[in-house]
């Protein structure tokens, strides 16, 4: 192996685009949820965690050749699943390797923060890691055991003040679709009662990606392609997602979470503070739905589906 080449990660949020990028871990250590198998697709089928040693070496070398940082990510899918002292060495790697890093970052399951302790949380807050970006994907209990996600509203709420009170920020994402045609309102109803009991800094808005091997070069389908073929996933239309978001919209209260949808899958945009800006963009999707069906159409069909 080239040691003057780190090794890069899968996937990032799109907040981290200008981050350094340090893999903690390759791919995921759950890797069954039915809407995701993105691992797999690009080709880490397997997980594995990387020895501290080896990740501090590539802080290193990253650290050289982007000297001026001001944010980082660790990846991939679950960093903090490693024993706690070992992802301590990592974040306190990284801030030596920066110290006028702005922000730390990295995606975590919620169960695996579920099982920290809460001085462990601390320990990593005080580490300098400034924020962890959760799937809560659904707050409807059989949603997440359809799709198998490993996790349950109590333990997205549980994990999810534990961050908080450890003064590290939490960033949730959402999944427009993910109950389908038949358990959308359940889904988004369920959701809305997570958020409300968290109060995230942020709420992320993804819609339900659906592709096939092919479009990543020969890799496996999407999970959930079995369950449509079998007829017991009926995916929620365009539209519906956009029913959706707004449902969401119109159910949160008292809560101080920055609200976006921040990626390219979304029909409709929004992003604001809740609750100070909620009424905006409720009148922006508002504002879509009452445009010409045809128009709504034409949008959907250039939107499109992408990761």
């Amino acid at each position: 192996m080239n040691r003057a080449a780190p090794e890069e990660l899968i996937i990032r949020p799109p907040s981290e685009a200008y981050s350094a990028l340090v893999r903690v871990v390759r791919g995921c250590p759950w890797n069954r949820c039915r809407f995701c198998g993105i691992y797999p697709f690009f080709g880490q089928a397997e997980f594995s965690a990387r020895g501290a040693g080896e990740v501090v070496r590539d802080i290193e070398i990253l650290s050289a050749r982007f000297p001026g940082a001001k944010r980082a990510f660790m990846g991939d899918a679950d960093p903090l699943c490693v024993p706690t002292a070992e992802a301590l060495q990592v974040v306190r790697a990284i801030r030596s390797a920066w110290p006028k890093l702005e922000r730390l970052t990295c995606y975590a399951r919620a169960t695996t923060l579920w099982k920290k302790t809460p001085d462990e949380l601390a320990a990593l807050a005080a580490a300098g890691l400034t924020r962890v970006h959760v799937g809560l994907e659904s707050g409807d209990i059989q949603t997440l055991r359809f799709h198998r996600k490993g996790q349950n509203p109590r333990v997205l709420v549980e994990a999810g003040r534990r961050v908080r009170e450890a003064g590290i920020e939490l960033s949730f994402y959402v999944l427009l679709g993910l109950g389908g045609r038949e358990r959308w309102r359940q889904h988004v109803d369920g959701t809305v009662e997570v958020i409300n009991a968290v109060d995230p800094e942020f709420v992320r808005v993804r819609r339900l990606w659906l592709y096939r091997g092919a479009e990543g070069g020969g890799g496996p389908d999407c999970p959930l392609w079995a369950e449509i073929e079998a007829g017991r996933f009926e995916p929620q239309t365009p539209e519906g997602t956009v029913l959706e978001l707004r449902r969401m919209l119109a159910g949160v209260e008292a809560v101080n979470s920055f609200f976006t949808c921040d990626h390219a899958n979304n029909y409709v945009r929004v992003e604001g503070g809740l609750m100070p800006e909620r009424e905006a963009m409720l009148a922006l999707v508002d504002g879509f739905l009452a445009r010409p069906e045809a128009e709504r159409r034409a949008h959907y069909e250039l939107i499109g589906s992408r990761l």
